[in-house]
């Protein structure tokens, strides 16, 4: 089953602006979105179509993902530290244009 889950975080203010750049392309790099039909999504927001059995193994396979690229970002000598994050994953199906025309009334 397909699910759309959608990330926000904040980092803490004294994250080198590098570091919060090389987090948002690890996550791009792990098939996070950063565009939504061509337009940027807002700084620090992220999505993903995303494959599971239920929504709680997608939430936590996303918040592996998260705290993997924060790692990776650490790795690499950056001083980056994550406050918080939301995310919301939504069931199968449920984000699409409605196709046909409205019927006549």
């Amino acid at each position: 089953m397909a699910f759309l889950a959608t990330l926000a975080y904040e980092l803490h203010p004294q994250t080198e602006p590098d570091a919060a750049k090389l987090l948002r392309a690890e996550l791009v790099g792990r098939r996070w979105q950063d565009r939504y039909e061509g337009e940027r999504m807002p700084a620090n927001a992220l999505w993903m179509r995303r494959s599971g059995a239920t929504t709680d193994e997608v939430h936590a396979a996303c918040a592996e993902d998260l705290h993997k690229a924060v790692a990776a970002v650490a790795a690499m000598g950056k001083r980056i530290v994550l406050l918080r994050a939301w995310l919301q994953v939504t069931g199968a199906g449920t984000w699409s244009l409605i196709p046909g025309k409205a019927p006549a009334a």
